[in-house]
C-alpha cells in the first residue's frame, strides 16, 4: 500500500507550499523524510531482487523514471515564465526573469539544485530529487549491499545528525544537505534486511497506529507544541514512526484490484510533486487575482494539479514506461541473493520492489 501513502505525502508537500502558511511548512519537511524512508526500502529491495546490482540497468531505469517527466514540466514552466515574466517573478522568487541560459541548463543537470547557489529553479522542490540521486548512489555502493553495510550507513546518518545538533547548526544542515538523508534512506534499507530474515515483525494494525501517531505528531508539532519541537524532537520522532509504518505496510498482502488501485494512485504522486507550483501559477493567472498564496488559490489549484498529473502519467505510460520495463527486466538466469543471510526470508514479509517506485520519484 505504498502508492496511496506516496500520494498522501505528495499532497502534504503541496499544502506546505501553496497556502503560504508558516504553520504548514513543516508538513513538507516531514513528508519528504517519509518519502526518503520509502525510497531506502524500495530501492534496496530493487537492487537485491530485480537489478542484482547491475549498474547499467539500475541507473538507466532510475533516470528514465525521473528525468523525462521532469524535463517536460521544466519546458512548460520555462514557457510560462517567459510569457509572464513579471507575474512569475512575483509568484516565485526562484522564477527570476533575468536568469541566464547557464542557470537553465543547471536545472536539467539536477544535482546543482541541492545547493542554495542555484537561484533559478524551474521546479523548486526538485532539490530533494537531487538528494535522492546521491542516496541511490550511496545505496548502490554500500548501503543496499548487505545488512551490515546498511547498519553502517544508518550509523553514519545518525552521527551526522548528532554532530549537527551538537554544533548548533541551522536546521538546513539536517534537512537540505545530502548527508542528512542518509539516516532515512539507511533506515529503509535496514527495514528491508530485517524484514527478509524475519527479525522485524510489525503487524498491519501497529503500522496503522504508527501512521495515525505520525499524522498527529505532524499536526501538533507547530501548533499545540512549538518550533523547537517541530524542528527537533518532533522531526526525529516522525521519522521513527514512519519507519514503523513502512515495516508494517511491507507485510500487507492485498487483493489484486486493491493493488492495482494503489499502484494507480502511487503513479500520480511524482507528477503531483512536479506540477504543484506550475498549476498554482496557471490558476492564479486564470483567477486574475494578485493573491499568489492562500487557501482559495490552493483549493482552486487542486483540480488542475490532478489533471496535469494524470496527463503526465498517461504520457509517461505511453512513451517511457515500455523502455523502463525493457531495462528493468531481470537477467535470464539470476542467481539467488544470499548476502548476509538474505534469502527466502520471512514469507509474511513481501517486498514491493516489483510493484512500486521509490520515494519522491
Amino acid at each position: 500500500m505504498f502508492g496511496s501513502l506516496r500520494l498522501l505525502l505528495a499532497f502534504m508537500v503541496v499544502f506546505s507550499h501553496l497556502p503560504g502558511s508558516d504553520y504548514l511548512v513543516h508538513f513538507g519537511f516531514y513528508a519528504v523524510r517519509g518519502f526518503f524512508v520509502i525510497s531506502g526500502f524500495v530501492i534496496t529491495a530493487g537492487l537485491q531482487e530485480i537489478y542484482h546490482f547491475d549498474g547499467k540497468r539500475f541507473w538507466v531505469n532510475r533516470l528514465l523514471r525521473l528525468l523525462p517527466p521532469y524535463i517536460v514540466v521544466c519546458l512548460v514552466t520555462l514557457l510560462a515564465v517567459s510569457w509572464f515574466p513579471s507575474e512569475a517573478a512575483t509568484y516565485l522568487r526562484s522564477w527570476r526573469p533575468d536568469s541566464t541560459a547557464l542557470e537553465t541548463v543547471l536545472n536539467l543537470l539536477v544535482i546543482p539544485l541541492e545547493y542554495s547557489e542555484t537561484h533559478f529553479r524551474l521546479v523548486p522542490p526538485y532539490w530533494s530529487v537531487a538528494v535522492e540521486l546521491q542516496m541511490y548512489a550511496l545505496l548502490f555502493i554500500a548501503g543496499a549491499r548487505n545488512e551490515r553495510l546498511a547498519l553502517a550507513t544508518l550509523w553514519f546518518g545518525l552521527v551526522y545528525h548528532l554532530a549537527c545538533i551538537s554544533s548548533n547548526l541551522d536546521f538546513t544542515a539536517r534537512y537540505h544537505a545530502a548527508p542528512s538523508a542518509a539516516l532515512s534512506f539507511a533506515a529503509g534499507a535496514v527495514i528491508y534486511f530485517w524484514c527478509k530474515r524475519g527479525a522485524l515483525e510489525v503487524t498491519p494494525s501497529a503500522a496503522a497506529l504508527a501512521l495515525v501517531m505520525w499524522l498527529a505528531n505532524t499536526v501538533a508539532a507547530d501548533s499545540a507544541l512549538n518550533d523547537e519541537y517541530a524542528y527537533g524532537p518532533g522531526y526525529y520522532f516522525g521519522t521513527f514512526l514512519f519507519v514503523v509504518v513502512i515495516a508494517g505496510l511491507s507485510r500487507i498482502e492485498v487483493a489484486p484490484l486493491t493493488r492495482r488501485i494503489d499502484q494507480a494512485l502511487g503513479e500520480l504522486a511524482y507528477p503531483v510533486f512536479l506540477v504543484q507550483w506550475l498549476a498554482g501559477f496557471v490558476t492564479a493567472l486564470a483567477l486574475g487575482s494578485s493573491e499568489w498564496r492562500g487557501w482559495t488559490l490552493t483549493f482552486a489549484s487542486l483540480p488542475l494539479i490532478l489533471i496535469m498529473a494524470i496527463a503526465l502519467t498517461l504520457l509517461n505510460r505511453r512513451l517511457i514506461e515500455p523502455l523502463r520495463q525493457q531495462w528493468r527486466r531481470a537477467p535470464l538466469h539470476p542467481e539467488p541473493v544470499t548476502r548476509s543471510g538474505v534469502g527466502a526470508g520471512d514469507p509474511a514479509c513481501q517486498t514491493v520492489a516489483s510493484s512500486v517506485t521509490g520515494g519522491i520519484g
